[in-house]
């Protein structure tokens, strides 16, 4: 909580809290703004309490729900006192909040009252006000309306919160089934969806049979291709339809934006694949690498389940058709500017085209987001409005948006705005190009903006990754964070670009494109090249921030990275590692695009500083962040850069079973190592080949690497590589049965890693000392070793398939040997799941081997 605090500028000490014994009230100064602690609260609360989770026994896991209200509070011999501390504690006991959490996978229940939920969180994009649902609360003699959202598993949008029931069901939300979550991947829906009753009807019409309605004919996949031109509403429609109908669909909801039309590359079918495939509990490394196999996998899956899948923005049938299902029960919905022909010819799917809208639905989408007032006193503004955007429900909706977020612009002001530029009456004519169309608008739109935010809204199209946080927002647009937040919170209120879970925001692909393009044209090459180096800037000096956070025993490679204007600050290990955990996919992206834009600057120490990836089952994107690194360092003609990321490369390799490159990186490092004449990279690389051959089963060979590396190690460091030298060898001469100086070794080992501090390399020493002891046939020893780094294993998220998959796979091996083998077994499966979801196969195949021989003798 301290941490939560913290991270929205509220200090803890200045909050007033106690302990009542079955909640602790937390009293934070009247003058905090509600709107950026709800904001920034939650998602940050919802990240401590998972790495608390992550790096705890289960015994010491907390969830926790938590009741938000804002009042007057008064004080009397007693302490604090108020209504509205009967109100928080009251709703904090509340019965379905209770539900709620104990039905949720996460880790997070809040509920809020519904004065803060009306005059804070509705007005807050970045709450999600969406996805919080109201219930009635009733405790002892108190009754009230509550609003409860859950941060780390939300329910999904509210289609319409002034006519959908958004009551918490008794049974929980979302679905879940005990050992299995049932996929709900949906986005949220539009709040005034309108129009569009045929089309639902004829959809409606089209949902499969239940099992027990079948009649004698042959059943098939119900397959039906929505169409039409760009901003027709297709995604809308489709989302808003799906959301209403998917508890038709009990084993779950697949989406997937196939990004057929916009800008960014257009998923493959194999990336769409991998992602349904793991939404349906598939671990990472059990996915075939081949897209017809991991098309049969997804139709084994689906086979005799009602499951509903979306799949939006196709471009081709071939992008579709591995996507398919192969038995009845499912339903697939897609969406294409594309008129997709070959799928109703081939595949028999259901056309269904979209047009504009008719005028009187028009004319109610136009009224919901004006609203009636308003909207019947200018008639013939609105009526004018409509005609001149075609009643196209995208520019509609953008210019009927424009009028409310502005009570004193009159809907004729807009419409004078609309009809002074011709270009952009024949852009919105009923023959304009759909993206022209959209064009016009959105340039109508960003003209309305003051300056500084149509700076920002130009400045977020340059970002290279899938979505954005506000700090790396700040730094494209080179302002304080505190200065960019009401910024953002303005465009997100102009629909320009939309706030996600966490605090983070993505554009619609359109409006991206649309900023990118603008940016093109006000903004000078030097502005454009300024604001790109000023994020990645960002992201390569947070990154490397980060990593010495994770990794301040280990060497960093010599770079100079320079300091934003207004650094991230990450004050701990844990902050580290929930900063790299949440960035992961835009670190990847800034790298690739410093590479791709011979930034080598960036390039290498962003790549250097990607460690983390090996402990979030990345081993694979750790190798190709190696790469790009590698070649910006020869481009630039560094060895010590060139040499080292070799070693980072080869290191992962030989972990990963890939001999070859392996053993080609090594000796390609050890070779600058020697012209560099540089005794630590020499100790590396010594170390590196010699665990290489270790594995390779050449022990005699590396223990004279091993023996050679030793003495170059004492004194190269903190004392840490001499401690890795030693475990190694202590392996090697395990592996040539000197089981004595094996066990010396270890333990010299163990001991330099707790003089140094290195809390994983002691789980990692600890399990070289029980290896050695379980050798020398004392395995009651060996067994509480390994439970000691097993122990010390989980206190770090890093490396688990060492500090804790390593440990307790000689755990299994000794209680195997002493005949207990349930719980030998059980050690087993869980150090195999270790290794598959660490991503390393060849580990995960090892022990699995074991497993199987294991369960056989039980048989």
């Amino acid at each position: 909580m301290e941490a939560t605090f913290r991270s929205t500028g509220v200090a803890w000490e200045d909050c007033y809290h106690e302990d009542r014994g079955d909640a602790v009230f937390v009293l934070v100064p009247g003058e905090v703004d509600k709107a950026a602690f709800v904001e920034t609260a939650l998602p940050t609360l919802v990240t401590r309490l998972r790495v608390h989770n992550d790096t705890h026994p289960e015994t010491q896991r907390i969830r926790l729900r938590i009741a938000l209200h804002a009042g007057e509070v008064g004080y009397d011999e007693h302490g604090v006192t108020s209504s509205s501390l009967t109100l928080a504690f009251r709703l904090c006991d509340a019965p379905l909040l209770k539900i709620a959490l104990a039905a949720s996978p996460g880790v997070l229940a809040v509920i809020a009252s519904d004065w803060l939920f009306d005059d804070v969180v509705r007005h807050t994009p970045g709450a999600a006000p969406a996805t919080w649902r109201a219930v009635s609360v009733e405790v002892k003699e108190f009754a009230a309306t509550g609003w409860i959202t859950l941060p780390d598993h939300p329910y999904p949008a509210a289609s319409d919160r002034s006519t959908a029931d958004t009551r918490i069901p008794h049974s929980g939300s979302p679905s879940v089934v005990p050992g299995r979550v049932i996929p709900r991947q949906l986005p949220g829906s539009v709040r005034d969806f309108t129009g569009r009753a045929e089309h639902l009807a004829a959809l409606d019409a089209l949902i499969p049979l239940e099992p027990d309605q079948y009649d004698e004919r042959p059943r098939s996949v119900v397959i039906t291709a929505v169409d039409g031109a760009g901003g027709m509403g297709k995604t809308t429609l489709a989302l808003h339809w799906a959301h209403r109908i998917q508890d038709r669909f009990p084993d779950g909801t697949l989406h997937v934006n196939l990004r057929g039309y916009g800008p960014g590359t257009p998923v493959t079918p194999g990336e769409a694949l991998s992602g349904f495939l793991r939404a349906l509990g598939v671990a990472t490394r059990a996915i075939p690498a081949d897209v017809d196999a991991q098309a049969a996998l997804l139709r084994s899956l689906l086979s005799g389940k009602r499951t509903l899948l979306v799949l939006d923005n196709a471009h081709s049938a071939e992008q579709i058709r591995p996507l398919l299902p192969g038995t009845a029960g499912c339903m697939v919905l897609v969406t294409s500017r594309d008129s997709l022909t070959g799928l109703v010819v081939t595949d028999a799917a259901h056309r269904l085209t979209l047009d504009l809208l008719a005028p009187s639905e028009a004319l109610d989408l136009v009224t919901g987001i004006l609203g009636v007032e308003r909207a019947a006193a200018e008639p013939d503004a609105v009526a004018e409005l409509i005609r001149l955007c075609s009643r196209l429900p995208l520019a509609l909706r953008v210019a009927a948006s424009r009028a409310a977020s502005h009570p004193h612009l009159r809907v004729a002001d807009v419409v004078t705005e609309l009809t002074d530029d011709r270009t952009r009456l024949d852009v919105l004519s009923e023959f304009a190009d759909e993206r022209a169309a959209v064009r016009a608008v959105f340039d109508w739109s960003y003209r309305r903006l003051p300056p500084e935010q149509a700076r920002l809204f130009r400045r977020l199209g340059l970002h290279p990754g899938p979505d954005m946080s506000l700090p790396a927002a700040a730094a494209l647009a080179e302002l304080p964070p505190a200065d960019t937040r009401p910024l953002l919170a303005a465009l997100a209120g102009a629909h320009l670009i939309e706030p996600t879970a966490g605090g983070r925001y993505r554009f619609h692909d359109l409006l991206r494109a649309y900023a990118a393009d603008q940016a093109r044209r006000y903004d000078t090459d030097g502005d454009r090249d300024q604001a790109l180096e000023a994020v990645l800037a960002f992201y390569t000096h947070t990154a490397r921030t980060a990593d010495r956070y994770l990794y301040h025993l280990f060497p960093q490679i010599p770079a100079v990275v320079a300091e934003p204007d207004h650094p991230h600050p990450i004050a701990d290990f844990d902050e580290a590692w929930v900063w790299l955990s949440a960035e992961h996919a835009d670190i990847l992206a800034a790298l690739q695009y410093a590479a791709e834009h011979r930034r080598d600057h960036h390039t290498i120490p962003l790549a250097h500083a990607c460690r983390f990836l090996c402990s979030t089952g990345s081993p694979r994107d750790w190798i190709h962040a190696h790469d790009v690194g590698i070649t910006a360092a020869k481009r630039a003609g560094n060895r010590t850069q060139e040499a080292t990321l070799l070693l980072g490369r080869g290191e992962t390799a030989s972990d990963l079973g890939w001999w070859d490159q392996a053993r080609a990186d090594l000796d390609d490092a050890a070779a600058l190592a020697q012209q560099l004449d540089d005794l630590q990279l020499q100790v590396f690389c010594l170390n590196g080949r010699g665990l290489l051959l270790l594995r390779q089963g050449h022990f005699e060979e590396a223990v004279q690497l091993l023996e050679l590396a030793l003495p170059l190690a004492k004194g190269s460091d903190s004392r840490r590589w001499e401690a890795v030298v030693e475990g190694n060898l202590s392996i090697a001469y395990l592996s040539i049965g000197l089981s004595q100086v094996a066990l010396d070794h270890a333990e010299r080992g163990l001991g330099l890693r707790r003089q140094v501090g290195d809390i994983t390399g002691e789980a990692w020493a600890l399990t070289h000392v029980a290896r050695a002891w379980h050798q020398l046939d004392d395995p009651e020893k060996a067994i509480a070793l390994c439970r000691s780094a097993i122990a010390v294993g989980r206190s770090t998220p890093l490396n688990r398939h060492n500090t804790v998959a390593d440990p307790l796979d000689v755990l299994a091996i000794c209680l195997h040997q002493l005949g207990r083998t349930d719980e030998a077994i059980t050690c087993w499966q869980e150090a195999a799941a270790i290794y598959d979801d660490a991503g390393y196969p060849n580990r995960t195949a090892e022990v699995r081997q074991r497993l199987h021989e294991a369960q056989s003798t039980l048989r």
